[in-house]
């Protein structure tokens, strides 16, 4: 049967539906969070745990099945990480206790990962270079479409259902994605040599740990991702608790940000593609993400700090995060050809790790009477992704010659050479 071609537009809203399974699985329970806790006999703050036990299954997933898909195959995984979506979206839908629906979350969680992180490897195994960064771009549009609509989503199919619906809605998407990827799919994964063993996926591991390259462009993705999640988590209680915005108000500020992710996501695909080099595309992008965030800092510390301040700086932010994190997500996993899977995984944990950690920070923080904890990490966390770029992996970069050039079979793709420096 003929799947599609890799470099066709549908290929790449397939990647981008497979890659939104997360965000619609988080995003659109959240407006029912009180109905879901009232069902079950649990407080509010208790049945936010289902948000926590997702995410954690989400980091949790690729670092096992990451490895696997190296040896055994992407499309394999893949269909069984829509498969476990799937099923256990369905179990979530008649749980009884919180218990049980917080174990079909961990799993649904581990499988949306498992997902989202064969996507990348699967843009490496087809593309290299401005291709690659091209491509991955436009996933990433297509990610950022689903902060705007779940939420809505979600209130909709739970006035029509109740908030069981939407987990039947969530393992429908699971199956129709199954069937998709069956059909659409073939195998991108090299051949692997060898077999499967945990000393050989230790040894990978170690590998994409110590590549500088790698691990460089890996900490700027989870960075940046940590300055957006500081926002992420801190904008209802800055913009509803400090600035007085009404919930309404706030879901069309929160999707006019979601925009800016998908406008710099679309400039960087369109200008990798005229050849525009990728040092510059994220340098402007982390310049643009380190200055709005210190100057949200400066206007909290003064007392300034108003909605209609706040609201286009992080535009221009997200902006940035949408050119930036194409090009670093792929410049990670371009020198791990074999073993994209693993490098992938590395680079969702750490992501996810980071803007766990940024959150809980945030949050923490937080004195109820401004927005310094929330400017102040997203600040920590921009500047410290600009450092990493800028004093480890532009020196890495430029230690091999033609570093984005180099042939696929070279070993110094393998890093060896650039671990050794």
């Amino acid at each position: 049967m003929r799947r599609l071609n890799p470099h066709s537009a549908a290929f790449t809203l397939l990647l981008g539906a497979l890659v939104t399974l997360a965000s619609f699985a988080t995003d659109m329970g959240l407006p029912v969070l009180a109905q879901t806790a009232a069902s079950l006999h649990v407080t509010p703050a208790t049945a936010a745990l289902t948000m926590s036990v997702f995410m954690a299954g989400f980091a949790f997933g690729p670092l096992v099945f990451g490895p696997i898909s190296d040896r055994r195959g992407r499309r394999p995984v893949l269909l069984a990480a829509c498969a476990v979506f799937a099923l256990f979206g369905a179990l979530g839908a008649f749980a009884r206790s919180l218990d049980l629906l917080l174990l079909w979350r961990f799993v649904m969680g581990a499988g949306a990962g498992t997902a989202q992180v064969l996507v990348l490897a699967t843009v490496r195994d087809h593309f290299t270079g401005a291709e690659a960064r091209a491509k991955q771009s436009y996933v990433n549009l297509a990610a950022g479409i689903a902060p705007i609509i779940a939420p809505t989503a979600g209130v909709w199919v739970a006035a029509l259902g109740g908030w069981r619906a939407i987990y039947g809605v969530l393992a429908g998407a699971g199956v129709a994605l199954l069937c998709a990827a069956a059909f659409g799919l073939d195998e991108s994964a090299p051949p692997a040599r060898g077999a499967q063993s945990l000393g050989r996926t230790l040894r990978s591991y170690a590998r994409v740990l110590r590549h500088p390259v790698t691990m460089g462009y890996a900490s700027v993705v989870a960075l940046n991702f940590g300055c957006l999640f500081a926002y992420v988590s801190g904008s209802s209680l800055v913009l509803i608790g400090l600035m007085g915005v009404s919930q309404r108000t706030y879901g069309v500020l929160f999707a006019t940000t979601a925009l800016g992710l998908m406008a710099g996501s679309l400039t960087n695909a369109r200008l990798s593609r005229r050849g525009v080099p990728h040092a510059r595309l994220i340098s402007a992008g982390l310049v643009a993400i380190v200055a709005t965030a210190i100057v949200a800092l400066a206007l909290a510390a003064t007392g300034l700090l108003r909605a209609w301040l706040l609201v286009p700086l992080i535009v221009v932010s997200h902006i940035g995060q949408g050119v930036v994190r194409p090009n670093a997500a792929q410049g990670a996993l371009e020198p791990m050809p074999d073993i994209a899977g693993v490098a992938s995984a590395v680079l969702t944990g750490l992501q996810m790790l980071v803007g766990a950690g940024a959150s809980a920070i945030a949050a923490a923080l937080f004195d109820g009477h401004s927005a310094r904890a929330m400017t102040a990490t997203m600040v920590v966390c921009a500047v410290g992704a600009a450092s990493i770029y800028a004093l480890v992996v532009r020196p890495a970069e430029q230690r091999l010659p033609h570093p984005h050039r180099v042939p696929l079979d070279d070993p110094r793709v393998g890093g060896a050479e650039v671990a050794a420096a």
